[in-house]
């Protein structure tokens, strides 16, 4: 039986397409998967980044973002959040929050409690599974930090101020 170079070349494709599929329906989003595989937590990262994961653990204020929920939480004279509010801080002050694997509460995903390096660098499961660097953000971009850093007051109920991040990110935030 001969096969027309057509029937290769569909048969070929065929399969590239399914090779695609398979390979990035994982990192294809809300619809389609989880990206990068799905969150996993900062001390993950600490195995093949211990430098990095020593200096953001010892030094940012990002790994301790989760005290400054509570403190939010406490009645300092002003009534303090209420647990609705509250939740409003966990976009920014949270690793994931809102998206599958991420941050849930303390008690069901700690790991993720604080702004850990996945905040920034996209869900981690992916890249530490297979070690490729494009299953990684490996620098974040503005747009990004601006998510969270270029909220105006009204939008952080008036207690929390955006800092100023280009100076970090283009240093390294670590």
């Amino acid at each position: 039986m001969k096969i027309s170079m057509f029937t290769k070349l569909a048969g070929a494709a065929v399969a590239g397409t399914a090779m695609a599929f398979l390979v990035l329906w994982p990192m294809a989003g809300a619809n389609g998967g989880i990206v990068g595989g799905g969150y996993i937590g900062s001390e993950a990262c600490s195995d093949c980044h211990k430098k990095h994961y020593e200096s953001w653990s010892n030094n940012s204020r990002k790994a301790k973002s989760w005290e400054s929920i509570n403190r939010m939480r406490e009645d300092d004279g002003d009534g303090g959040l209420t647990d609705e509010e509250i939740k409003e801080c966990y976009q920014c002050h949270t690793t994931g929050y809102g998206q599958e694997t991420g941050f849930v509460n303390e008690t069901e995903t700690p790991g993720l409690k604080n702004v850990g390096c996945e905040a920034c660098h996209g869900p981690g499961r992916l890249h530490t599974e297979t070690m490729e660097k494009a299953h990684i953000v490996k620098t974040p971009t503005i747009e990004l930090c601006a998510k969270c850093h270029e909220q105006k007051d009204e939008d952080n109920i008036g207690k929390v101020r955006p800092f100023r991040y280009k100076k970090v990110i283009y240093a390294g935030a670590h």
